[in-house]
């Protein structure tokens, strides 16, 4: 969408244009006025016309003084019309740079980020995932053709990353970083368009884990042979939430009391990076709960021994931290920066 680079400046521009414009009508029709014979009417009607350069021919026959004051009146006209084409030619110069400077800084921004997620989409579902997005402070690109669904999005996040383009094609997965991101929701308003989407980025970078949504349940296979590792269905999640809100009252009073109360909690998982301070301890002499106030709930090993399960549940403090595994861990947004400022 095209916006104006500086409103106030236009504004002034466009005072000063129609103040000129006004005071030349006013001097004119003063002018001619005062002339034998004239009423305010002619008068009116002769400097209209002889500033916007009609040129209809004398209204009435003008004495030399009033000739000369109609070629000066003419020079005028002249003047106006100059200043209202460069108003116009100006303002739409600057709001098509205003564009492409926009565009080009943001997709210069897109080219330097890496591990980030792309979502294909702001619409109802997509606009959900940005505030989740921004709420958490992760990066991401958004891809939306909408300019109605671009402007609500930039409403939620006034630093949006985001393409204006057509998600299925694969000039905007490449352009919003597909092969260095880490992550693709694909919430574009069709399964079909979405199934476009998941095939797609699957080709385009085979490690990415995809997520996409789907309207019916018998697009749920489909977009999982279309490469989508979790498939999302509103009906589905809506379901679960709605049951778990009647077995579950207690912890949904927990959680709205602590949202109340400013206590976030979220379910996170975190790298061990082999540079990591912690890398090799044992639970025990990390202390990750004492130092970060982050609980552990469990360990995916990136590195497994024969028989070792994916995940270990609840470990216990003699568990070793391995280089490479995943740390699920559950804890405020700001302990777990922390905690993966040492796994760093």
């Amino acid at each position: 969408m095209c916006s104006l680079p500086d409103f106030s400046r236009f504004r002034n521009r466009l005072l000063g244009a129609v103040f000129f414009t006004a005071g030349l009508v006013v001097v004119g029709t003063i002018g001619f006025s005062l002339m034998p014979g004239w009423n305010l009417s002619d008068a009116f009607f002769m400097t209209v016309i002889t500033v916007s350069a009609v040129g209809y021919g004398e209204i009435q026959t003008l004495t030399p003084g009033g000739r000369l004051f109609a070629s000066f009146l003419i020079g005028g006209g002249i003047v106006t019309l100059a200043i209202w084409f460069a108003l116009i030619t100006a303002t739409l110069v600057e709001m098509d740079l205003a564009h492409a400077f926009r565009k080009r800084r943001t997709m210069t921004r897109i080219e330097r980020i890496k591990d980030h997620v792309i979502l294909c989409g702001a619409g109802r579902t997509g606009l959900h995932a940005i505030k989740r997005f921004v709420a958490r402070g992760d990066p991401y690109v958004a891809i939306e053709s909408d300019p109605q669904q671009v402007a609500r999005a930039r409403q939620l996040d006034p630093d949006l990353l985001i393409i204006e383009d057509d998600a299925t094609s694969d000039e905007a997965l490449v352009a919003a970083g597909i092969t260095r991101a880490r992550g693709l929701i694909a919430a574009l308003g069709a399964d079909t368009d979405n199934a476009f989407v998941c095939l797609a980025a699957r080709e385009l970078n085979p490690d990415l884990t995809i997520v996409g949504r789907a309207r019916s349940e018998r697009s749920v296979v489909k977009l999982k042979k279309a490469g989508a590792d979790r498939v999302v269905t509103p009906n589905a999640t809506g379901g679960v939430q709605m049951a778990s809100l009647v077995l579950r009252p207690d912890v949904t009073l927990f959680v709205d009391v602590a949202g109340k109360d400013g206590l976030e909690l979220l379910l996170e998982q975190v790298l061990v990076s082999p540079t990591s301070e912690l890398a090799g301890l044992t639970l025990a002499e990390a202390a990750i709960p004492a130092r970060t106030g982050s609980l552990i709930v469990a360990i995916q090993r990136g590195e497994r021994d024969e028989g070792d399960e994916p995940f270990l549940y609840n470990p216990g403090p003699g568990e070793r931290v391995r280089p490479g595994d995943h740390l699920v861990v559950l804890g405020p947004p700001g302990k777990l920066d922390d905690l993966r400022r040492l796994l760093a």
